[in-house]
């Protein structure tokens, strides 16, 4: 199966939850699954929707070993498809999912349908396989939000804690990407939204489609 061949035919309905949902397609076909919070999979295909939050992540892996262990044995060797629609979201889960798909033999092309903002654009911009993004898809990157309260040594310890963090995703964007790490700190000191070409020209993703 190609990054182009994902099925339509039989989407799920949108969900409710606010956070990002993940869902399975069993092998007969005849329902789907979906979990509590979040991600929805009809054999190779994994799709991202929503915010990420809290036990994304989990699901995330569990999904992922799921289709590796359950899947047709015509698509064994497939790259698993990872359909990314999401504002981002919490970095820790994000970071959790970039090194899980790292971590795993199988190569997780990541494909942008609509929207890839902050978390969600560095996910895309960190797939294992190929990169892609529809042609009118929304790419956005900027710093992470933070918040601190308590003894000021404690905010002093948070705000450095997040300049460390910024720092990860400066050069992790940097080893990915054509552009290297001062490049993208500067640039992600606003919202900074990128066209599919423009994100096709940076090196974000590899293919436009």
């Amino acid at each position: 199966m190609s990054i182009y061949e994902e099925d339509d035919s039989e989407m799920p309905t949108k969900s409710t939850n606010i956070d990002a949902t993940i869902l399975q397609q069993p092998e007969n076909n005849s329902r789907w699954e979906e979990s509590d919070r979040g991600v929805w999979v009809p054999e190779s295909v994994v799709y991202l929707v929503g915010e990420i939050g809290d036990y994304t992540l989990f699901d995330f892996m569990t999904r992922l070993r799921t289709v590796i262990r359950e899947r047709d044995e015509q698509y064994s060797k497939e790259a698993i498809n990872l359909i990314i629609n999401s504002p981002g979201g919490d970095v820790s889960e994000m970071f959790g999912m970039i090194d899980f798909m790292d971590l795993i033999d199988t190569k997780v092309n990541t494909i942008c349908r609509g929207s890839a903002q902050s978390a969600a654009a560095i996910i895309l911009a960190c797939g294992t396989g190929k990169r892609a993004a529809s042609k009118h898809s929304t790419i956005m990157f900027h710093q992470g939000s933070t918040f601190s309260q308590g003894k000021l040594s404690d905010v002093r310890a948070g705000l450095e804690y997040s300049k460390d963090i910024e720092a990860k995703i400066y050069k992790l964007l940097a080893d990915k990407t054509k552009k290297d790490a001062k490049w993208w700190e500067d640039k992600m000191k606003s919202d900074f939204y990128v066209s599919a070409e423009e994100a096709l020209n940076l090196g974000v993703i590899d293919v436009i489609g």
